[in-house]
């Protein structure tokens, strides 16, 4: 009778987008030790089988056996004659390495290449067929510091090993949050086409101030801006987001994308005009005001008797940004209430026909999108005079994956076009 652990009940229960991979975590002797534990699970969730290794000292620090309860895999701690650090390594295109957390003393050994432990055998074998490797430090300020280990950073750095470096507070490196982690996982086991690409996102409702303290906005969350955002910079491109300050809280975005908050519809003009010039891609999923006051008030307004307000239309800001930037791929997201499939191409259409966007996802925002985890798009775009329309249902995670691979195809091809004539 075979059985599989209870523990793997969890695999692929928030997405499958680890299936049929198997990520390695070496755990060290941190005091951060206990949140690999967190790690597993969470890399488990996305569908990951993992398989942990302890250093000697970490052994001392947690017991193996709260890994396999984890994991359902056993847990390989030393050396034997089954060569675990040649067996583990076999199938490298399927693996991934996650050192965490990693000490000083690991992170310097792995650079110099010492491997007197099973952990670091495992981790220079997986080098040598060019596994993936992640490192996520943990440690005191004092040793994270010390110029060996930053000089020992450097030097894996150029070997194309990651790091994702740690959060500094309290006089402490500290291990960063697990969902940061996940998605360097997820990173590392995509195709990047996006690489040496500069991509621009927007996201989140903008405010129009009435007076001091009251203002108009709108019911987007800002999810749909953060997927793309993270969908982005998975495939490898330079990525900067432009999201309303609210909408931070629904998702942990990796330092190495660059953020920038708005709360006003005036902030969002500056910001977007301030960085489009240079950028390949502009998704703009913001969902920007399009109406002000004719006027507003200082102070507060006085709530005894009825007020009227005269709303006027605001500039656009996507107009504005298109006159700086020619070249670009522009995406633009258009909202809808309540029309068919066909309106909703029929909407996606019209707004191509103006000239600004190349791609349109029209949505119909009376299904509840607004706030939601998932969504329902109408893609429209024309390819050599030839209409293309998609239609894109499920996460805003998914949905924004499959907008980013035809961006990519429609960049691909226009590299290619460029290679030719040139």
């Amino acid at each position: 009778m075979r059985w599989e652990h209870p523990s793997k009940d969890i695999k692929g229960m928030k997405s499958s987008r680890l299936k049929d991979k198997e990520v390695i975590l070496a755990v060290t002797s941190s005091a951060a030790i206990y949140k690999a534990i967190d790690l597993a699970r969470e890399l488990m969730r996305h569908g990951a089988e993992v398989h942990v290794i302890m250093s000697p000292e970490a052994k001392k620090l947690i017991s193996p056996d709260m890994f396999y309860w984890a994991t359902g895999n056993p847990v390989i701690t030393e050396l034997s004659g089954a060569i675990e650090h040649i067996m583990i390594t076999q199938k490298p295109e399927n693996k991934v390495i996650v050192v965490a957390p990693a000490t000083a003393n690991s992170i310097v050994k792995i650079a110099m290449g010492i491997a007197d432990n099973a952990l670091l055998t495992t981790v220079l074998s997986g080098m040598g067929l060019n596994i993936p490797v992640i490192i996520v430090p943990a440690m005191h300020l004092s040793l994270w510091n010390a110029s060996q280990v930053q000089e020992s950073v450097s030097k894996l750095i150029r070997k194309g090993i990651v790091i994702v470096n740690p959060v500094s507070e309290e006089g402490k490196a500290k291990f960063p949050s697990v969902e940061e982690i996940v998605e360097y996982v997820f990173k590392a086991v995509s195709k990047k086409p996006l690489k040496g690409k500069k991509v621009l996102v927007t996201g989140g409702a903008t405010k129009i101030f009435i007076d001091r303290i009251r203002f108009i906005s709108n019911p987007s969350s800002g999810k749909m801006g953060l997927a793309l955002a993270l969908e982005a910079w998975i495939r490898g491109a330079e990525t900067t987001v432009i999201i309303a300050k609210d909408s931070l809280k629904y998702a942990i975005l990796p330092r190495e994308i660059t953020v920038k908050t708005f709360e006003t519809y005036d902030e969002a003009k500056e910001l977007i005009l301030k960085h489009i010039d240079s950028v390949d891609v502009f998704l703009h999923a913001a969902a920007i005001s399009d109406f002000k006051p004719r006027s507003t008030y200082e102070g507060k307004i006085e709530s005894e008797h009825a007020l009227r307000l005269e709303l006027v239309p605001t500039e656009k800001i996507i107009e504005l940004a298109r006159d700086r930037n020619r070249n670009a791929i522009f995406v633009a997201f258009k909202a809808e209430w309540r029309l068919s499939k066909e309106r909703l191409i029929e909407a996606g259409r019209e707004y191509l026909n103006k000239g600004i966007a190349d791609i349109v996802a029209v949505n119909d925002v009376s299904k509840g999108i607004f706030g939601s985890d998932n969504t329902e798009v109408v893609l429209v775009s024309r390819e050599e005079k030839r209409e293309i329309v998609m239609e894109l249902k499920g996460s805003k995670r998914e949905v924004a994956g499959h907008i980013l691979d035809y961006v990519s195809k429609i960049l691909e091809h226009r590299d290619n076009v460029e290679r030719e004539s040139s």
